[in-house]
């Protein structure tokens, strides 16, 4: 009740872990993520990575295969985790504004149909991380659709 209440207000959420295999040593660095989606099948994801020492990186990648608009939400996921492995960060706060995605994966609800594999492979890279925790935020707190303009 107070998860969806928190959500349903327009404030972010609080961080729900998904994985925890040691102990939580380092400041975790912060991931925001969104995907968009255009006519034509273009998609695009977007990724800020905040490192614990104020360093950020910023990543956009164009997919030409993407159905819709929930795809690219989920590939963005999937891009954020697989760009903080790349950066050698096993500790993040992931941020997301797409209520659906977040949700299936802090409630372990495996999605049907084409959101399977992205799901799957999110659980799988999980056994690279120390730690990763997820929330939603609105739209407005999430600076990484900013990179789309």
């Amino acid at each position: 009740m107070f998860r969806t209440l928190v959500l349903h207000c327009g404030r972010a959420s609080y961080y729900s872990p998904l994985t925890i295999n040691r102990r939580l040593l380092v400041t975790p660095a912060k991931i925001q993520t969104d995907g968009s989606f255009m006519n034509g099948r273009i998609s695009r994801t977007a990724v800020i990575l905040t490192k614990p020492d104020g360093v950020k990186y910023s990543l956009v990648n164009t997919y030409f295969d993407h159905k819709n608009s929930h795809e690219s939400e989920w590939r963005s996921v999937v891009d954020g985790i697989e760009y903080s492995i790349k950066k050698e960060e096993r500790s993040a706060h992931l941020e997301n504004d797409n209520l659906g995605v977040i949700n299936n994966l802090v409630n372990r609800n495996r999605p049907t149909g084409l959101y399977i594999y992205y799901y799957d492979y999110i659980f799988e890279m999980l056994s690279n991380m120390d730690y990763l925790a997820v929330r939603w935020i609105p739209r407005a707190l999430n600076k990484a659709d900013k990179l789309f303009r």
